[in-house]
Parts: C-alpha cells; sequence; structure tokens
C-alpha cells in the first residue's frame, strides 16, 4: 500500500514495512479487507501533496508532523526541500498507543 502513482509523497521502507503490517493485523482482527484504512492514507496522502504542513508538528519530536488516520494510527512524516523542491517523506504508521518516541529516533 502507498501514497499512489500520481501523489507527492514518497513512503519509506519503514513506512512500507508498517503499512504491511497493519492490513495483516487488522486482517488477522476480522478487518477483512481493511478498506476503511486504505482509504484514510490514501486521503493523508492527498491532503499532504496538495497542502504538506497542514497537519501539526509532533510536539516531542517537532522535525517530524503527524497526522492521526483511521483505528488511531498516526502516519509520521517530514516535509524536505530537495534541490528546492518541497518533498513529503512519510516515516512511520504507528498506532497511537505504541511507545512512538522510541520507534521514530530509531528510524
Amino acid at each position: 500500500m502507498g501514497c499512489g502513482d500520481n501523489m507527492k509523497p514518497v513512503v519509506l521502507t519503514l513506512a512500507r514495512d508498517d503499512l504491511k503490517e497493519i492490513h495483516n493485523r487488522l486482517i488477522e482482527f476480522g478487518i477483512s479487507p481493511p478498506k476503511k484504512f486504505r482509504e484514510s492514507f490514501t486521503k493523508f496522502c492527498t491532503n499532504v501533496a496538495l497542502m504538506p504542513l497542514m497537519y501539526p508538528q509532533y510536539d516531542i519530536i517537532p522535525s517530524y508532523r503527524k497526522a492521526i488516520i483511521e483505528y488511531d494510527y498516526i502516519v509520521f512524516y517530514k516535509v524536505v526541500n530537495i534541490k528546492s523542491k518541497t518533498r513529503v517523506e512519510v516515516y512511520r504508521v504507528l498506532h497511537g498507543k505504541r511507545d512512538i518516541v522510541p520507534l521514530l529516533e530509531r528510524g
């Protein structure tokens, strides 16, 4: 699961792994197919492609911005400038009840 070919956000490896794990976990809990989650992530991608700064900074680690999506998952991303072009990089997609700070510091 990614942001789609026409979308600007780049989903980095850890975030892709998170999305696969979330997909499998939702199916394990009987949410099959996890359509609402997919739609929520796609909406996030559309929103940040149009307005990268629309979601708030993460208070604990302000270099990240955060978007809360379906089932209390949080998308952590950064807005970076590369050769004077703005790019959104999705670093992690984590459940809000996890110990998030160590996971972000690792990635």
